[in-house]
């Protein structure tokens, strides 16, 4: 059988005084006597009573905490992403609550009303795959809401966001792969509507342009973002006769992917193709061979989400104009592109 919740008029009930006289005893208010006090918090910590958090944040209209939506919650990215997040609340003294989209828009939009009802005083989320239509997230805004995004952003929406500089970024990957001697170079990409997709293509493009290398856009391939889509579309790319010698994948599984293809077609890596992904996951790491990719400092995104976060919650009165931060990403050379060290 449930027990129930103790609440502050079972206490004043039990002591035959005001509920708000209990209120303020349990606040510790120097109006109420210091015995009644001492009274009310022994009863109180007897009964295990705790604060209704959602009927505190109806009063004050301030619950101290926070919610974050990401897209898995299983990613090491995402959850490094959150421990920096919980460094900068616990200065502040509030309360993280973690919910993941699991890369579905209508999952995303779910969480984000429940956080609203519940009272949360801001939002910190990263949209998942799927999301290609905004209502959702502009709500937060609407209702006055403080809101920071992070890794996946949109151009559409005026608010605070926390970016890796992702044109450069992906520039120094492919730069290295032009450096380690690759002459044809392809790029393994995602859903066109992803703003961190088109900057990392802009950067890839970039550095092809500088290197005097012709660009070919035949060598411009667009998957899911799954392992699964990513090895497809590789087969297909390096069974073709115009096949390259490296690879720079927008994102790690991609990257999986397009190594799991050059395995079952017997191409030797990195001498034969070079592959470079992006996000320093933990499958990256582990992966035979390990993969070469871009680290975004994930835990060092979170503090700079919370900190615009909480610079908005403090000054909540004040209009505030969006910021921008931009997180430098720095490239982690591995066996996948180690072309240098297989000479």
């Amino acid at each position: 059988m449930t027990k129930k919740r103790v609440t502050i008029k079972d206490i004043a009930k039990e002591l035959k005084i005001s509920v708000s006289t209990v209120s303020r005893a349990l606040k510790n208010s120097p109006e109420i006597s210091l015995q009644t006090r001492e009274t009310v918090q022994k009863l109180a910590k007897k009964l295990n009573y705790q604060p209704n958090p959602l009927a505190v944040a109806l009063k004050t209209r301030k619950s101290n905490s926070i919610g974050v939506v990401v897209p898995q919650i299983v990613s090491s990215f995402y959850a490094s992403v959150v421990n920096g997040i919980e460094q900068i609340a616990d200065q502040f003294g509030y309360q993280v609550f973690v919910s993941s989209s699991n890369e579905l828009k209508e999952k995303e939009a779910k969480n984000v009303n429940a956080f609203l009802s519940l009272r949360m005083d801001g939002v910190i989320l990263s949209m998942s795959r799927s999301t290609d239509t905004y209502e959702h997230i502009q709500k937060i805004k609407d209702v006055g809401v403080p809101l920071v995004l992070f890794d996946r952003t949109s151009k559409e929406l005026e608010v605070s966001k926390v970016v890796a500089d992702d044109a450069h970024a992906a520039y120094k990957a492919v730069n290295h792969l032009i450096e380690s001697g690759a002459k044809k170079i392809a790029l393994l990409t995602g859903p066109e509507f992803m703003l961190f997709g088109k900057n990392r293509m802009r950067g890839y493009k970039k550095a092809i342009a500088d290197s005097g290398m012709p660009f070919d856009k035949s060598l411009l391939i667009k998957s899911d973002f799954t392992v699964e889509a990513a090895k497809e579309k590789s087969l297909d790319l390096l069974s073709s006769g115009n096949k390259p010698d490296a690879i720079f994948a927008i994102n790690d599984d991609l990257a999986i992917g397009a190594i799991s293809a050059a395995k079952e077609l017997g191409i030797k890596i990195p001498e034969q193709l070079a592959v470079v992904g992006f996000s320093n996951t933990k499958r990256s790491r582990y992966m035979q061979p390990s993969i070469s990719t871009m680290d975004q400092n994930p835990k060092q995104v979170g503090q700079e989400a919370a900190r615009l976060l909480f610079a908005s919650i403090e000054n909540k009165s004040e209009p505030h104009k969006p910021k921008t931060v931009v997180v430098q990403s720095d490239l982690i050379i591995r066996e996948s592109s180690d072309l240098l060290n297989k000479k």
